[in-house]
């Protein structure tokens, strides 16, 4: 790897690396990709996660899960939405769903009519048969119920 000069500052699309004591450009394979492993790697990206579920809630603060990754897949999960699609509802409570609890992290806590949906920027990660669980308050029996993550699956290390 070349070693960076005050006087041969490479494209802004160049990509460098810390050696210890000064940023040297990386140089990749003839096909403009570069391999990382091990303790090098710092963003693993596997694919685009885009997963949508509607399910029917089964009462009054009834709720509804997310899809959840499959064995030896992780994802990164940025954004959540949800919506109720038939009753106005006082609040939805954002949770994690890992090994049979719940953990709430975000009450949204408002007054919505049916169709007005909400969404979180988040930073999670989910393993396999995590979900995100979305609690619908003021939502009625057979309420059909939207849950949305968006993000990235992670490529395992090899």
């Amino acid at each position: 790897m070349p070693e960076i000069l005050p006087d041969q500052v490479p494209s802004p699309r160049t990509p460098l690396v810390w050696d210890g004591t000064r940023y040297r450009a990386v140089r990749g394979h003839t096909d403009g990709t570069v391999q990382v492993r091990g303790e090098d790697q710092l963003f693993s990206f596997a694919g685009v996660v885009s997963r949508s579920r509607t399910d029917t809630i089964s009462g009054v603060g009834g709720w509804v899960e997310s899809a959840a990754p499959g064995a030896g897949v992780i994802w990164h999960i940025t954004h959540i939405y949800t919506v109720d699609n038939t009753s106005p509802t006082t609040a939805h409570w954002y949770a994690m769903h890992h090994d049979a609890e719940s953990l709430y992290f975000h009450p949204d806590v408002a007054a919505r009519a049916a169709s007005i949906p909400s969404d979180y920027k988040c930073d999670f990660s989910l393993g396999p048969d995590d979900r995100i669980r979305i609690t619908f308050d003021g939502g009625l029996v057979g309420d059909t119920c939207v849950v949305r993550v968006f993000g990235h699956s992670m490529t395992l290390e090899t």
